[in-house]
């Protein structure tokens, strides 16, 4: 049972460090980053479109009106040649759409605060709060789209970074102890 715990900590210390690696590549190269995905979306996309075109070329069926496959097939591998062609256009697209569903929520959110405020519910100032600070967010991401999703992409590293450190502390901490996780299941 040793071994065991000790193998599931090593393994977990070796994820931990290569988590540290890429929330560091993230952190300082956001960039980049933003464009690895983009090539893989893009790929992936590409590898489906031709797919979708394949299948619908190799149907035995002579006229299949309700196959979409050639449509789809045309659609993704054109999405998928802008991608790959365009990395920054995920970049551009991805905080615009984010800004424009927490603008919606937020709104929504604002309507629940003047429910709760007419229901004499105090809570409806926080939640009118929380909805001006979520708008606010939503115009910045639309404001400037590209700044936004780097600032994201940094942020995420950081907190990739963050819990891989934990992990790591954790790791020494049952490590440390394991005699004592032992005898309670004795």
């Amino acid at each position: 049972m040793e071994k065991k715990i000790n193998r599931m900590c090593n393994v977990s210390l070796i994820m931990s460090i290569i988590f540290i690696v890429i929330g560091l590549f993230l952190f300082i190269k956001p960039d980049t980053t933003i464009s690895i995905i983009s090539f893989v979306i893009g790929g992936a996309l590409l590898l489906s479109g031709i797919f979708s075109t394949y299948r619908y070329f190799s149907s035995d069926e002579i006229i299949n009106a309700f196959n979409f496959d050639l449509i789809y097939g045309v659609l993704l591998f054109i999405a998928g040649v802008f991608m790959i062609f365009n990395p920054t256009a995920l970049a551009t697209l991805f905080p615009i759409i984010l800004g424009i569903w927490i603008i919606i929520n937020s709104v929504t959110k604002f309507q629940y605060a003047r429910v709760l405020k007419k229901a004499k519910n105090e809570d409806w100032v926080y939640t009118t709060f929380i909805s001006i600070l979520t708008l606010i967010w939503g115009i910045v991401l639309l404001y400037n789209p590209l700044k936004s999703i780097l600032a994201i992409t940094q942020i995420i590293g950081v907190f990739i970074i963050v819990y891989a450190v934990l992990d790591i502390f954790d790791n020494m901490l049952i490590k440390k102890n394991i005699k004592n996780i032992l005898d309670m299941f004795k």
